[in-house]
């Protein structure tokens, strides 16, 4: 007698990409009597295993990779463990960009045992695939909403809730008392951080908001950030001028979502912890350089969120880094002050 079906879904991207793709998880795991199991990235995975609808989570060591090929041995270990099982569908949520892209993600698909194969059929994916999503799904729609288009095309269950998050347990236990400590102030997160050094606004002016936002509003400021950030944060903080909680590096993963919650506001890059904070519903402002907003921007209300950005001709690309990033260099202090402040009416010194 077979058991319920088991699906696999691939998402080896960044913990912002996961959070997106959190609407079209939700819309494979309400079909009911699936397994549902996870291949991401270790970052992602760290998280998701505090999500319900995972049987099995995975963790596809990439980043770790591209810095020691050692990792190879590990990934070989992982891909031997995922071919034992006969899956009835292994599908693909992200976006494919690149040839290289495509081949890498054929390559893992062809590896794999499935009934059936689904996923972004462009630059020769569709090649390893036996359900085709169309070239142009991610075009001129937030990543969340195409990749939703994809688990529906595996049978997923459509539904108009937005992104959702969870927390480790654990964290309540350890972080409430320690909010309970600051009950009564105005609580500003800053994350100064990104995926790539072009997604990065300036510490001078990350400190510049913070100094106003204390003057106006006696807020208290929590330095947000991955532990290599720390130098980042601690520039922030002593050009801040005031007492500053520095968090940076002292938050695992699975427990980020609940202190995110527990913010007034929360100022960031165009990051993960910006998703995040979305999928939570902390008000957002949101500084974007070189991506797209259309495409990334806060997946949340409206009236919950401001996004900074300019049209600067260059403007969308993938670049990594920058010699002149014009687009961030168009964002000023004053503007972004502004911002928050909207967002934060109503709230007293």
């Amino acid at each position: 007698m077979h058991g319920p079906p088991k699906i696999l879904i691939v998402l080896i991207a960044g913990i912002g990409d996961f959070v997106m793709a959190s609407k079209a998880i939700r819309s494979i795991g309400r079909q009911g009597s699936v397994g549902v199991s996870l291949l991401a990235s270790s970052e992602a995975a760290s998280m998701a295993k505090s999500y319900p609808w995972f049987e099995e989570v995975y963790a596809f060591p990439i980043r770790e990779l591209r810095k020691n090929k050692r990792y190879v041995l590990d990934i070989l270990r992982l891909l031997i463990k995922l071919r034992r099982t006969k899956y009835d569908q292994i599908m693909n949520l992200y976006r494919i960009t690149s040839w290289t892209g495509a081949l890498k993600m054929g390559i893992l698909f062809a590896l794999l045992k499935a009934r059936d194969k689904i996923g972004h059929d462009r630059y020769g994916f569709g090649l390893f695939l036996t359900q085709k999503v169309f070239a142009g799904i991610f075009e001129g729609r937030h990543m969340a909403d195409a990749m939703q288009e994809i688990a529906l095309t595996a049978g997923g269950i459509r539904d108009d809730r937005g992104l959702e998050v969870f927390w480790n347990p654990k964290s309540i236990a350890r972080w409430d008392t320690w909010f309970k400590g600051l009950s009564g102030q105005i609580l500003v997160g800053i994350n100064p951080g990104g995926d790539r050094e072009n997604r990065r606004w300036f510490p001078d002016r990350f400190a510049a908001v913070a100094r106003g936002l204390i003057e106006r509003f006696g807020a208290r400021i929590i330095l947000l950030g991955g532990p290599a950030e720390k130098r980042l944060a601690a520039f922030i903080a002593d050009g801040i001028h005031a007492d500053v909680i520095n968090l940076c590096g002292e938050i695992p993963l699975d427990e980020l979502p609940y202190v995110l919650s527990r913010l007034d506001i929360l100022i960031t890059n165009d990051s993960g912890p910006m998703h995040i904070a979305a999928a939570d519903g902390t008000p957002i402002v949101a500084l974007f350089g070189p991506a797209d907003p259309e495409h990334f921007r806060p997946y949340m209300a409206p009236e919950r969120y401001r996004i900074l950005h300019k049209p600067i001709p260059c403007r969308p690309c993938e670049k990594d880094q920058c010699a002149s990033p014009l687009c961030l260099e168009a964002i000023f202090v004053e503007e972004v002050l502004a911002s928050c402040m909207e967002l934060l009416n109503g709230k007293k010194r």
